[in-house]
């Protein structure tokens, strides 16, 4: 009968220490990925997640334009005023047949 292995789980906060703790470069990562009895390989996954996390929180406005939601947006907002300038045109076109069938009759 086998076991179920037991993982422990850490917070965001616990694996951004732990994260932190390696980068100072006061300990080597071994000595802390030894301490909070993680795997080296692990320590490597958190701080890619956090260092990709981070750049993204750091891009300028300009850098978000590019962001498909942003874009979707811009592209709605070009369409809808399209779409106004065509009611409007369609609006006047009635208007003047209307009155030029009131004028025939």
């Amino acid at each position: 009968m086998s076991e179920k292995r037991k993982y422990r789980t850490f917070t965001p906060e616990q694996k951004t220490e732990i994260v932190l703790a390696g980068l100072r470069g006061d300990r080597t990562v071994r000595e802390v990925c030894r301490e909070a009895g993680i795997a080296e390989t692990l320590y490597y996954q958190w701080r890619d997640r956090l260092l990709e996390g981070g750049k993204a929180a750091l891009a300028t406005s300009r850098d978000r334009g590019t962001d498909p939601t942003v874009a979707e947006l811009r592209e709605a907002k070009k369409r809808i005023a399209q779409l106004e300038r065509s009611l409007g045109r369609k609006t006047y076109e009635a208007e003047v047949a209307g009155e030029l069938l009131r004028d025939w009759t």
